[in-house]
Parts: C-alpha cells; structure tokens; sequence
C-alpha cells in the first residue's frame, strides 16, 4: 500500500501535469507527441481506477512513468485498479515503439515500482527483479502483457512458437486484444484455429493474394461469428427505471474455450443460462453443463453445401463431449443466412439435427454483415505498430 504522502505527493503531480496539459495543447488546440507528458484518469462510471501520467523517453527508449496512482476498489474483483494500470502502461509502452522497458519516476512512491503492481506480478507469477529501482524490464514487460491478457496455456504456446520463428510479436499479440481490435476468445479462435494467424492478428493479409486473403477472411469472420455469440452470452441487463439497460461493469458467469480441432465454443456454464438464437423451442441449461457450438459462418449457397461436412465435425464434436463427466449439449450455429434456403431444405436440416440431439442456433448476423466487419479489422490492424 502506498504511504499517505506518496499518494498526495502524486495528486499535487498530476495536477500540475493537467494545468501544463491544457496551457501546452489543450488552449493551443494541439496533439501531443509520444514524447510529451500524458495525464489519464481511468473510470468506471464515477469510481475512479487509476491516474496515469506517462511519456516515452527518446533518449532511454523506453517508457517512463511519472504520475501512477491506483485504486483497489472493494466492489471490483482484486486488483482490478492495478489490471487497468499496467495493462494501459504495457500497450502505451508498445504502441510509443519502445523497447518495452518501463522507468518509474520518483514521483511514483519514491521511485519504485508501485505496491499495487507488484501484487498483480505476484498473482500473475512475474518475478520483478528491480522493484525498488523503479524499473520493469523488457523480459518482464513481456511475461506480465501475456499473464495479464489471460490466454489459455495452449496459446501462448502457439504465439511463442510463432515468436521464436519470426512472424509475430508476444507484444503484438496481447495488444490486439487489451486495445479491442480483437476480444479475448476471437484471438484464441485464430491464434488456434488458423494455420497463418499471423496474417490476420498483424493484417499482413493483401486482397491482391485472393486465395490466402479469402482463407484469412474467413477464418477472422468466423472468429468474430463467434464472438457475436459470446456477447450475447456474456450480456449482463439490468433494469433502471423501469427500462432494460446493458451493464458495462457485469457480465454473465461462464468460461469460454475453444476447440480448434473443429473450430468449437466451449461454454462452462456457472449460472442458470437460457440459451440466445433457438428456433421454436426454449432451453435454459444449468450450472455445471457445458455448451459445446460449432460455428459456421456460411451463406445459404455455403450451408447447403458444406452441410454434409458439418455433419462430421457434429458427430465429432458428439463423440468428443458426450457421454463424459460433464453433461454437454451440443448445437450447431449459423447465420441468419440460413433462412434464405427453401422450405424443404431447411426442414431436412433441422430434421437431421433432431435426429442427432443437435439444437440449431441462427444468429441476426449476416454473412455480408460479418465479411465487412472482419475486413474492418483487418484495416484497423495495418496502423498499428508490428
């Protein structure tokens, strides 16, 4: 915990960074560089997380931090404030070019790395050699950025294979994710799923090489289908004055994973779940069960044909999950595509999944929808750094 004089030491900081901010670009209706300092205040609502001062130090390469005050507040999980801090110090630190480096000022508890960090490096079993010399390596950096994400075990093993062999940065990696390019479970999706994910987490796809950008576009549109599944799932409404709101602080208990076998979403259920996008029929699974969904992201043209081949990947995913220690259900999502095909073709899909147990999810998205958000990201991915 900082000392009660560290903390007003840095409010008096920050606040002449905040007057020095508005005289030097604010009044002048200017941008600052990289290298200028940078006040941020991180909030949720009206509870305040951290204050962040930083600059990148052009001369040391490396970020240097000179105002960081964070909050522990009780109504968030543990070291939420700290979460914030670090995981927007880390993505400045890769987005200014650095090395990765962090430099604590003394301004920041005396010149070291702040308590409240330090615990997090604890939870995420990061050892800070240099705490007390107010210094992050760029080896720490690294291991804290890909703890601090949350990939599963099986894809950090896949992004420091591709690391090791040149094709993508551990940095890269984790920033498309904390800066909202791509979510969490849609960058396991291609990381996992892909064979190149390189191309699609560092938008090196080109429309002029059409047989792998058509390969990388669909693979990133059915990563970002089933992302579209999982906000459904996660979506947490309150209600506020009588009306229906979303939060943007809760989310609905349940684990995701992913099968890369068969390019599956696994849902661990940890609460009553009533399942989103069934036709004809309501289910609400209980704590405890597991949601297995295939994704394919088709056009009607698509479903029609590859259907026999989904068919497979069903018995498969049948074979794989049911029958074991946790109870599965398994369905089979589509776009709303689906319901271009005729009459009697949709009747004997249904009618073949029935017969295997599957449940048919359609989802409001659309294959024309989701193809221009999926090239969406891939242009919002050419400018950042590589």
């Amino acid at each position: 915990m900082p000392t009660k004089e560290n903390v007003l030491k840095g409010l008096d900081a920050y606040e002449e960074h905040v007057r020095n901010y508005d005289l030097m670009f604010r009044q002048k209706n200017k941008l600052p560089k990289n290298y200028d300092y940078r006040p941020y205040r991180w909030c949720s609502r009206d509870i305040v997380f951290s204050l962040m001062v930083v600059r990148h130090n052009r001369h040391g390469n490396f970020l240097e931090v000179d105002v960081c005050l964070i909050a522990n507040p009780p109504q968030y999980y543990e070291n939420s404030g700290a979460k914030v801090a670090l995981g927007f110090i880390l993505s400045e630190a890769y987005k200014c070019g650095g090395s990765m480096e962090i430099v604590f000022t003394k301004n920041v508890e005396g010149g070291r790395v702040p308590a409240y960090i330090c615990d997090l490096a604890i939870e995420l079993k990061v050892k800070l050699k240099y705490v007390f010399e107010g210094h992050i390596t760029p080896f720490e950096a690294r291991q804290l950025y890909l703890g601090l994400v949350g990939f599963s075990g099986a894809t950090k093993e896949r992004i420091m294979k591709l690391a090791v062999d040149g094709k993508i940065s551990p940095e890269r990696a984790c920033f498309v994710v904390i800066g909202g390019v791509w979510t969490l479970p849609e960058a396991e999706s291609v990381i996992l799923g892909s064979a190149n994910p390189e191309r699609i987490l560092a938008s090196l796809s080109d429309p002029a090489d059409r047989h792998l950008y058509l390969s990388d576009l669909v693979v990133a549109r059915t990563a970002i289908f089933g992302g579209s599944l999982d906000r459904k799932i996660l979506r947490t409404e309150l209600v506020e004055n009588g009306e229906i709101v979303e939060s943007e602080d809760e989310e609905f208990l349940v684990g995701i994973d992913f099968d890369a076998e068969y390019f599956a979403k696994i849902y661990r259920i940890e609460n009553d779940l009533a399942v989103p996008w069934l036709q004809d029929k309501n289910l609400v699974l209980k704590q405890g069960q597991q949601m297995v969904v295939l994704v394919r992201s088709r056009s009607d043209t698509e479903i029609k044909r590859f259907f026999p081949r989904d068919l497979r990947s069903l018995d498969g995913l049948i074979s794989k999950y049911q029958g074991g220690q946790i109870e599965s259900v398994v369905f089979y999502l589509t776009t709303r595509d689906f319901e271009d095909l005729s009459a009697p073709t949709k009747e004997e899909i249904v009618k073949v999944l029935n017969q295997k147990g599957v449940s048919l999810l359609i989802s409001p998205e659309s294959v024309a929808g989701l193809t221009k958000e999926t090239i969406r990201r891939l242009e919002t991915g050419k400018v950042i750094r590589q």
